[in-house]
């Protein structure tokens, strides 16, 4: 799979000196991963001084975890905005959101998941950001487990397990290109399959409206 392609900052438009600096260290990081980035590389490519950098962040370390809250916040608050048709296609819409964020940022989001393995700080702020998709997904579970238009499931299990199983598909697919097979899996295929997972395990009917957990 082919890496995503980053054009360097333009000076002089309208992102301000964070962004610019955001911007650049997420194509450096892509480029290059965690161990192969440097502070000077990340100056270089946003074409400012390191004092304006740490004007911002204190290391690599701190800028590496707000480009991360900024990729999975906009995951987030895409694949959560209000969406018309029916449950099963709002599940899908929301799927088909991160999925193609997650393929956007699937350089990026490789270093993510191999940096949070050893750094405590990195793996906190992804389990911060976890934890905002699974208690919105559980408290849609909650409601139509009430309303009798969900399964009688555990709400907290089957939120962290139907968000797990799409989160890692995403890095295991998207970021590592690993698949069981030789030949590429079909984007849309996945996703509808992943959604169709998600749906099966939690709706009694398949066009009952118990909504898809991507209310805001």
């Amino acid at each position: 799979m082919k890496q995503p392609t980053h054009s360097k900052p333009e000076r002089g438009s309208s992102h301000d000196t964070e962004t610019l600096i955001l911007q650049a260290a997420e194509a450096v990081f892509s480029q290059k991963g965690y161990f192969g980035t440097t502070v000077a590389d990340i100056v270089e490519r946003a074409g400012v001084s390191r004092g304006a950098f740490y004007l911002y962040f204190k290391n690599r370390n701190e800028v590496f975890s707000a480009i991360l809250a900024t990729v999975v916040g906009e995951m987030f608050m895409l694949s959560s905005s209000r969406q018309s048709g029916t449950p099963q296609q709002r599940v899908e819409n929301a799927n088909r959101t991160y999925m193609e964020m997650f393929y956007r940022h699937r350089a990026f989001m490789r270093s993510v998941i191999q940096v949070a393995t050893f750094d405590t700080e990195v793996a906190e702020t992804l389990n911060e950001l976890r934890g905002k998709f699974i208690n919105r997904v559980r408290e849609h579970i909650e409601r139509g487990v009430e309303s009798g238009k969900c399964h009688d499931v555990d709400p907290d299990i089957a939120s962290f397990l139907l968000v797990i199983m799409v989160e890692f598909t995403s890095y295991s697919w998207l970021s590592f290109d690993w698949q069981p097979k030789s030949g590429d899996f079909d984007f849309d295929k996945v996703v509808q399959e992943a959604s169709s997972i998600w749906s099966r395990a939690i709706y009694k009917a398949p066009e009952g409206d118990a909504g898809s957990g991507n209310e805001t």
